[in-house]
């Protein structure tokens, strides 16, 4: 059963992460943040600036579509697509991760705001079907944000080994 410990614990997790990715590219420059670690494979800016686009256009509108209207369903987002077409690489890494970190801040006062029982409601995923807004909110923190983290941890440790 879903609690205010548990829903606690998610808005600490969701709340740490601009403050870790601060930590981790504390000091670089956008040059060494656009660095890619093979072709064709993002940068750490270009990851910042997904982390920013995704919270912003899919993130916090499903959570809002969810915790508001009655089971909807969710458009698809084109992770590749967005990435050329809004030149990811070219852009700012250090105010993307600067604008991520307010958004993800607004998105979890928003989520603090619902109550308990609010985040057991539904909406429809294109490819994952039905999830709960806690369920949401978990794969956001375990596979999204984690795997994001790890992956900039990899591109730092080639990049600069120390």
């Amino acid at each position: 059963m879903f609690e205010d410990r548990d829903k606690s614990r998610l808005l600490a997790n969701l709340k740490s992460l601009p403050h870790e990715l601060d930590d981790l590219v504390a000091g670089m420059s956008d040059d060494e943040l656009r660095w890619r670690p093979i072709p064709n494979k993002w940068s750490i800016a270009e990851i910042l600036v997904h982390l920013r686009d995704v919270e912003r256009e899919v993130f916090q509108v499903r959570i809002r579509q969810t915790l508001l209207e009655d089971r909807p369903t969710f458009a698809a987002w084109d992770q590749e697509r967005a990435a050329v077409e809004r030149d990811y690489l070219s852009q700012s890494a250090t105010a993307a991760l600067a604008e991520f970190g307010e958004i993800r801040s607004q998105t979890a006062a928003f989520l603090e705001s619902a109550p308990v029982d609010r985040w057991q409601r539904t909406g429809i995923h294109p490819a994952r079907g039905e999830k709960t807004v806690e369920e949401m909110v978990t794969w956001q923190i375990k596979s999204h944000d984690l795997s994001h983290l790890v992956q900039i941890k990899d591109i730092l440790r080639i990049k600069m080994p120390w």
